[in-house]
């Protein structure tokens, strides 16, 4: 399995004076095969952004296990860790120093005895659809889809086993989605990158997605292929989502 969780939970302590948590997830368990793009959906709250942060090793679970590709989440250096897991955010302009060209930026994700550095960058510039002629520019100067699509270039040149993928339509008009989602099914198609997507949008997920993980105040309330969640309509909550072609915040 490329993704195993068992039992997974994470709980918040509030900023309240009394000693006050929150689960934020509850004992999901599930597990991801190989070349399967996984779509996380669920209403704002739900959960859906912690399980991101845990499985990109930005946070720490409380119980359970996470294991990718056989190997607990915890024995994993940094190095080997970046090397399997990449995650592009919301916000991609926040990713990038703005005192440095993106070329450079973009050079920070190879190790330093990597010799064909440009030619790497140009063939991943070349699958989000950019010119090598940017190389030089700032952050500023690109658009929002413009700076989500080298969010995805700099994560692909790590080569990864997974990218994941926080609401990255955010902010974005409907061109710039359109673009990205191309994106993503270029990646799919290669099958060198799986991806876990989550999102807002029930319509993208259910365009790029083989599984869908639906989740609800910290509980995994269904995990099946879109086939199934679609044919087999058996929680109330469930067939709210997908009825509805948006998730506001």
């Amino acid at each position: 399995m490329l993704i195993k969780v068992k039992d997974l939970s994470k709980i918040y302590k509030t900023n309240s004076s009394v000693n006050k948590y929150i689960k934020v997830l509850n004992g999901i368990s599930f597990d991801l095969e190989y070349s399967t793009v996984l779509g996380i959906i669920g209403e704002s709250g739900s959960g859906k952004t912690t399980f991101a942060k845990i499985l990109s090793g930005l946070e720490d679970y409380d119980k359970g296990f996470l294991e990718i590709d056989g190997k607990n989440i915890s024995l994993f250096d940094k190095k080997e860790f970046s090397n399997t897991v990449q995650m592009i955010f919301q916000n991609p302009y926040a990713s990038f120093n703005p005192k440095l060209t993106v070329g450079y930026s973009l050079s920070e994700a190879f190790d330093k005895n990597i010799k064909n550095k440009e030619d790497l960058i140009k063939a991943k510039l070349l699958l989000v659809g950019l010119e090598n002629d940017i190389l030089n520019k700032y952050p500023h100067q690109f658009s929002g889809g413009q700076r989500q699509r080298l969010a995805i270039a700099r994560a692909l040149l790590k080569n990864p086993k997974i990218l994941i993928a926080d609401e990255p339509f955010a902010s974005l008009d409907v061109q710039s989605q359109n673009v990205i989602m191309d994106i993503f099914k270029k990646i799919k198609q290669e099958k060198k990158t799986n991806l876990v997507f989550i999102t807002h949008d029930i319509a993208s997920a259910f365009e790029i997605s083989d599984k869908i993980l639906i989740l609800q105040n910290g509980n995994l309330v269904k995990y099946d292929t879109i086939n199934n969640i679609r044919e087999y309509k058996t929680n109330d909550y469930v067939n709210e989502l997908i009825s509805s072609n948006y998730l506001m915040e």
